[in-house]
């Protein structure tokens, strides 16, 4: 239940072929695994590595459509649609490991109620179907934006929740709610956790299409004044913390939450101007104030929400001018091995590329 549908894909995390199992993952093997979400970015990244590595592995998507278009590709999937009033006991039975990353993300035809019942109630209801059925681990993909603005950095598992829209409270309070249900499991039952990504990007992404396309074709623009802190995390880094997410030991990982990034935080206008210089293009330096693009967002919002039909700019989108992200990632690399392989200069680069190869930039 995500809008960031993958493309036809290749390369970098969605490859298909055939790779050989990381040794630290060894014990996947022989499990049965469930990634809801995966005609999403993440989703489908998680999926396509799973199968490259030849697991036994299904996934779920939002609509028949999405599915049929996996089945083609070859994978194994089913429909599930989070606001369904309908028992989800059919998708986990004989499942050994659930990855829960669908959500309702940038439907912003939805109000908040409609929301809620997808990412806390659709998401809980998944989570004590799966603890009935017997499942040993479920992964549930939160987000760093249950932090919001940042008031704390680098912010820590710890930091004080500040979400700033009806995602990320939505969010929040799935995880809330998720965690309340596995502290009345018993000791030896299912092993929660939850895996909060940070801004997701790399080969695949359409989420962030459109920064770089406006800073790749000159028509880039800075709202604000760019030293907001930006904390990219290389889709690949992201699949990998999922795994680690699903092999760590119980001690290390049940009822944890884990903030999940690469690299280092950088100033968003170093962002910026790295992906001009990795696309080869003059660095941007044009700016406008933030206030007048808040409140044309609010009233896109306002004015588009009876036609169920995206608005052309929301706030959310305008907070990412303005909110802090960086992330301390001392806690995943101690309890999960967690490792980020992918600098920003080397994702950013890759990104580009896979973009000119489809044509989108």
């Amino acid at each position: 239940m995500t809008t960031d549908h993958v493309p036809d894909t290749g390369g970098s995390a969605e490859t298909t072929a055939s790779l050989d199992l990381p040794g630290k993952y060894a014990s996947l093997t022989g499990q049965r695994l469930l990634v809801t979400g995966a005609a999403g970015f993440i989703g489908g990244a998680l999926l396509r590595q799973l199968a490259a590595y030849q697991l036994d592995v299904v996934g779920t998507v939002w609509r028949e459509e999405e599915a049929d278009a996996l089945r083609r590709e070859g994978f194994r999937c089913e429909v599930l649609d989070l606001l369904s009033d309908d028992p989800f006991d059919a998708y986990v039975q004989d499942i050994d490991i659930v990855f829960h990353v669908a959500a309702m993300f940038q439907e912003t035809e939805y109000d908040e109620a409609t929301y809620m019942k997808a990412n806390r109630d659709g998401a809980l209801k998944l989570c004590k179907a799966a603890a009935e059925a017997g499942v040993a681990r479920f992964v549930h993909c939160s987000t760093v934006g249950v932090h919001g603005d940042v008031k704390e950095l680098p912010c820590k598992e710890t930091t004080a929740f500040n979400p700033m829209d009806q995602y990320h409270r939505t969010k929040l309070a799935g995880e809330i709610a998720i965690f309340d249900f596995a502290r009345t499991l018993p000791e030896d039952g299912m092993i929660v956790t939850a895996n909060r990504p940070a801004m997701v990007y790399g080969p695949g992404d359409m989420r962030m299409l459109k920064l770089f396309q406006r800073i790749l074709s000159g028509k880039f623009m800075m709202i604000g004044n760019g030293k907001v802190m930006a904390h990219l995390g290389h889709i690949d880094d992201q699949v990998d913390s999922f795994l680690d997410c699903a092999v760590a030991p119980r001690a290390n990982v049940h009822l944890e939450a884990f903030n999940i990034a690469s690299d280092e935080p950088i100033h968003l206008g170093t962002l910026v101007d790295l992906i001009a210089d990795q696309g080869g293009v003059a660095r941007p330096r044009g700016r406008v104030p933030v206030a007048p693009v808040w409140l044309a967002g609010l009233i896109c919002e306002i004015l588009w929400l009876p036609f169920k039909a995206r608005p052309p700019i929301f706030r959310r989108r305008v907070g990412f001018f303005t909110h802090n992200r960086a992330f301390d990632l001392t806690k995943a690399r101690e309890r999960l091995d967690y490792a980020s392989k992918v600098d920003n200069p080397s994702g950013i680069a890759q990104t580009i590329a896979w973009y000119r190869d489809k044509g989108l930039v």
